[in-house]
């Protein structure tokens, strides 16, 4: 069992997987929140995220921010990047947990982005992300003609920050990702301690498998019943 703290390669694979990217989805997820919405004490939950885009030139970014907040949930602080990401434009949103049931509801159809659960099974409570990939290639191929701007989700990359915000520990599986920066192909668990945190990065598979069938699951946390 490996523990969380991954070194050395994997720091090296991370900085890697930023190169040749146009965008970034980024999403802060709670393991209470998982568990919250898994089990019906929520119905659903929204959690902070934020996404880091290529800028398609200063006289566009009022309309790319327009199209940013037709497409995703409170998005705000619409901004410039610093040194680091002089080329890009930087925006908060708000990213729904819902559970899979829910999900294909009315009120869930259209959702560009969400994390997915399932209710417990055997001891274990499942999560994932939910794309419309679709739906964002859409909004941005309006953007198309005037702005010059060729970008759609297999531009992006995907990550999830997975923080334990338990009392106590927590044994998580996973596969399919990278976490802090090792690959993960096959299934592998890990156990996160109170308040520890995981950086969880889909690869390219697990983003296109989401883009093709609306999600793709990855985790699994282990609870008691």
């Amino acid at each position: 069992m490996r523990t969380k703290k991954l070194m050395g390669l994997g720091l090296i694979l991370a900085v890697l997987l930023l190169a040749g990217c146009a965008g970034e989805f980024h999403t802060d997820l709670y393991v209470q929140d998982i568990l919250d919405v898994a089990t019906g004490e929520e119905e659903y939950l929204l959690t902070t995220g934020s996404l880091i885009l290529e800028s398609p030139g200063e006289e566009f970014n009022e309309r790319l921010k327009e199209i940013l907040e037709e497409t995703f949930r409170e998005v705000k602080n619409f901004r410039q990047g610093g040194e680091e990401y002089s080329s890009k434009v930087l925006v908060d949103l708000k990213v729904p947990i819902l559970h899979l049931d829910s999900s294909v509801e009315e009120a869930w159809i259209d959702e560009a982005l969400a994390i997915v659960v399932l209710p417990p099974a055997d001891g274990v409570v499942d999560f994932g992300l939910m794309l419309n990939g679709e739906k964002i290639d859409g909004v941005f191929a309006s953007f198309l003609e005037d702005a010059f701007y060729t970008v759609g989700v297999k531009d992006f990359s995907f990550s999830i920050t997975l923080h334990n915000d338990l009392r106590n520990s927590i044994p998580v599986v996973l596969h399919g990702v990278y976490a802090d920066g090792w690959p993960l192909h096959y299934r592998e668990r890990f156990t996160l301690e109170r308040r520890d945190q995981l950086e969880l990065r889909l690869g390219e598979i697990a983003r296109d498998y989401a883009y093709d069938e609306r999600y793709v699951f990855f985790g699994e946390l282990e609870i008691e019943e």
